[in-house]
């Protein structure tokens, strides 16, 4: 699925080679901005310094130096990550005007790439939802499919690349807040695998930090280890370049699996129904997808119950799991914090240390089961959901049975649990002309596969 919008690599292109000026560049993204101001993807814009940052851009090369892999290419950062002078609220009335002090490493990356912040996007309260909306920028609606919401919780970044406004978002991902609002504007993203991309700057971190003193990562245990930063973008290639940027070292992985993808490639799949409730449309698409691929890739296998104890293990840690950093960041400011997410803090807190302790060796034993899928093959496939975008207040329709919230995530959350490297990818449309998308899962360390793959099947159409 392609829009008429340039994808990242395209711009960079152009401005490193003098075909197009970064100034002119941000400027076409700041009309778009301009003739969209009920989207409420942002909630900061910055076109002055993104100005300056893209007349220094232009200088580089006039000047015959480097101006990076991304030059010009207009950057979103979604609120939960550091960036110095620009608000960073985490989506809450309690940080509501708050300034960061330091700029999170993965940003840094970009910038020194040539790639231009030109803001901070909307996200649901510290991240916690399945679609956007918070007390610090309202309500994001979804560009491309009116009714629909954007996703959550990088539902900002998602509706600002599906407008145009940006063309490379980086966001953060703990159950599936890249994958989600990716499918749900019809876009790609990369959740890497863990601790591949540094992830310093996220807020709320170890002690409260929301952009000042010790910007440490989170200290609860399975958000510290699984929640990723990674990148959202309109074509593939993109998310393979922002990749490169991001990382000191490749991945491992990073080349085709002896240079032959698909023919060389084992792949393993699921409707994704023992994760959750899934539509009939979608249990189609998934055979229909196998059924298309398997004369080109070296073995298909249906596994009907693909990480199904992973997400069991999920579910039942997150809400046992104490956030440390989260009640840091509350105390003292609870009266301006959503109820519900108080809630869930405070509970966290309370949990009874047995339980935690039997629910973290269980997703530890569940992950290796898991695993064992790479084995004999070298991808999976799932959907990233058991619906496209559910409605603006949270609600999908699968074939008649409403769900809400975390339910729609439940394909998400199993691979989050795994560890692994997953590009979110649109391949079809669901019956109400909304995108539905597959999850391209590779072992952990193997991003470059999960990326080789994804991109030959971008080529697809269901």
């Amino acid at each position: 699925m392609e829009t008429a919008l340039k994808d990242a690599t395209a711009l960079a292109s152009a401005v490193r080679s003098g075909k197009a000026s970064a100034e002119g560049v941000i400027a076409e993204s700041r009309s778009r901005a301009d003739a969209a101001p009920a989207l409420c993807a942002f909630i900061q814009e910055d076109w002055d310094g993104a100005a300056v940052a893209a007349k220094e851009v232009d200088r580089r090369r006039t000047r015959g130096e480097d101006p990076g892999p991304l030059a010009g290419v207009p950057l979103s950062v979604k609120d939960v990550i550091a960036v110095a002078g620009l608000q960073l609220t985490g989506g809450s009335a309690a940080y509501a005007g708050n300034i960061a002090s330091f700029t999170a490493p993965a940003v840094h990356r970009l910038q020194d790439a040539g790639a231009v912040v030109i803001g901070k996007t909307n996200c649901p309260e510290f991240a916690f939802g399945a679609v956007t909306e918070s007390a610090v920028a309202g309500r994001t609606l979804n560009p491309r499919f009116p009714g629909a919401t954007a996703g959550g919780s990088s539902g900002g970044e998602a509706a600002a690349l599906a407008a145009g406004i940006s063309a490379l978002g980086l966001g953060t991902d703990y159950g599936g807040s890249l994958r989600w609002p990716a499918q749900c504007v019809g876009i790609t993203a990369l959740r890497p695998t863990p601790h591949t991309v540094p992830d310093l700057g996220i807020v709320p971190g170890a002690g409260g930090w929301f952009g000042g003193g010790n910007p440490a990562p989170p200290a609860a245990r399975l958000q510290a280890a699984t929640q990723v930063i990674g990148p959202l973008a309109r074509s593939v290639r993109d998310l393979r370049m922002a990749l490169a940027v991001l990382t000191v070292t490749p991945p491992r992985g990073l080349a085709s699996l002896d240079g032959a993808v698909p023919h060389n490639v084992a792949v393993a799949w699921s409707d994704g129904s023992a994760l959750g409730p899934v539509r009939r449309e979608v249990s189609a698409m998934m055979s229909l997808l196998g059924e298309q691929i398997a004369p080109e890739v070296r073995t298909l296998t249906h596994v009907p119950d693909l990480f199904a104890g992973s997400l069991a293990a999920y579910n039942r840690l997150r809400p046992l799991d104490p956030m440390i950093d989260h009640a840091a960041a509350v105390a003292g400011r609870e009266h301006l914090v959503l109820p519900a997410n108080l809630d869930a803090i405070h509970r966290s807190m309370r949990s009874d240390t047995r339980n935690l302790e039997a629910a973290a060796a269980e997703s530890g034993q569940a992950r290796i089961r898991d695993l064992a899928v790479f084995d004999a093959a070298d991808i999976v496939l799932l959907p990233v959901a058991g619906g496209p975008a559910c409605d603006v207040y949270g609600k999908l329709d699968i074939d008649g049975r409403s769900i809400f919230g975390w339910d729609i995530m439940g394909q998400c959350r199993a691979v989050t649990m795994v560890g692994a490297p997953v590009v979110s990818l649109p391949v079809a449309l669901s019956s109400e002309g909304l995108p539905l998308s597959v999850q391209v899962v590779a072992r952990p360390g193997a991003d470059g596969l999960a990326l080789d793959f994804a991109e030959w099947l971008e080529g697809f159409t269901l």
